[in-house]
């Protein structure tokens, strides 16, 4: 039997974390965005939780809380306002790279300059056939210093030397952003880990990027459910319409269903099984889909209002977009599933070895 219930003491934490969202952040959405960060006030709550640290071991300088524990905040903050999350989680999706680098040294070094604010990171799957070009993203605050790869069974850790510039993100205004070119980087280190552990890094980073959809799903959900009920068409509210309800009854279908499958992966990483990081991309695929149907949903229901900063749809919609762009995209994810399921690096490539 799965069991991944929250246990009293996370709940008390999601209870804190729900009542910062609801009266610091929700109340200043457009405002956070508009300063690039999230106030002070706010991070350093946080800080004390530790969000960064939740998932990480206590040899890493966290507190060992769990991945579930994690997702579980992390949906929580989202369901309020999750565009400064990639900068107040000091850990974010690195905690994968972090617990498989064969370097204990240097990854306590990583480790204690993000807990400290002293230094951000970024997570990357590199496409070879970028080269020497490709840009990452990471949050602009603290000033980004480490960038961690993970392609194939290569783990690689790169150290910010050089210039960065500042980016125009797509969303998550609130973290900043930043692109850095590989020439103003400096490699650190690079570990062949197997196969199976850098699925479970590029999983545990996609978990990380699933749960914030998830709560930014069900906000979206929570809106366009007041909207079509509170604004009455044709003699009744818009929600009643059957064509509507039945696209509401959906969407809250598979907001429940991204929130099972994250909290399972979630709990698998806790359980250290060996199969984790397939479900954690798994539950990333099933989760990214959902939220994008959610979210756009919204969007037609509001109708013009879905286009317009005056709601939200909009900002929700943009959100889990750039989460679906993270850790690969979905090309690495298919391909990492397909790898596990079909038990080869490429089937179509596979079968023409077979045939000679």
């Amino acid at each position: 039997m799965r069991d991944f219930a929250l246990t009293a003491e996370v709940q008390e934490l999601c209870v804190a974390a729900d009542r910062l969202g609801r009266t610091e952040l929700a109340p200043a959405v457009r405002d956070h965005e508009e300063a690039g960060a999230w106030p002070p006030a706010v991070t350093a709550v946080l800080d004390g939780f530790p969000l960064g640290g939740l998932d990480l071991p206590e040899r890493l300088g966290g507190v060992d809380a769990g991945c579930l524990t994690k997702v579980a905040v992390l949906e929580t903050l989202a369901l309020h306002d999750a565009a400064g999350l990639a900068a107040a989680d000091r850990t974010g999706p690195t905690v994968g790279a972090l617990l498989a680098c064969p370097d204990r040294g240097l990854a306590t070094e990583v480790a204690a300059s993000l807990l400290a604010g002293t230094a951000s990171a970024a997570f990357t799957v590199p496409d070879a056939e970028l080269g020497t070009t490709e840009l990452f993203w990471g949050p602009s605050q603290p000033a980004l210093r480490w960038i961690w790869t993970c392609a194939g069974s290569e783990l690689g850790l790169l150290e910010v030397t050089g210039p960065v510039h500042a980016a125009k993100v797509l969303a998550f205004q609130a973290s900043g952003g930043v692109s850095v070119p590989f020439a103003s980087t400096t490699e650190r280190g690079r570990w062949d880990i197997g196969a199976r552990a850098a699925l479970a890094v590029r999983g545990r980073a996609r978990l990380w990027a699933a749960a914030i959809a998830v709560g930014v799903a069900e906000a979206a959900l929570q809106e366009t459910l007041q909207y079509t009920t509170d604004r009455v068409v044709f003699g009744k509210p818009v929600a009643h319409h059957q064509g509507n309800a039945f696209d509401l009854a959906f969407a809250a279908s598979r907001v429940h269903a991204s929130r099972l499958v994250v909290r399972d992966a979630a709990a698998s990483f806790d359980r250290d099984e060996p199969d984790a990081g397939f479900w954690a991309t798994q539950a990333w695929l099933e989760t990214m889909e959902n939220a994008f149907l959610v979210t756009d949903t919204g969007i037609q229901l509001l109708g013009g209002h879905g286009f317009i900063v005056d709601h939200l749809a909009e900002k929700r919609f943009r959100e889990c977009r750039h989460l679906a762009m993270l850790a690969g995209a979905l090309d690495a994810a298919e391909a990492d599933v397909a790898a596990v399921v079909l038990d080869v690096p490429d089937a179509l490539l596979a079968g023409l070895e077979q045939q000679r």
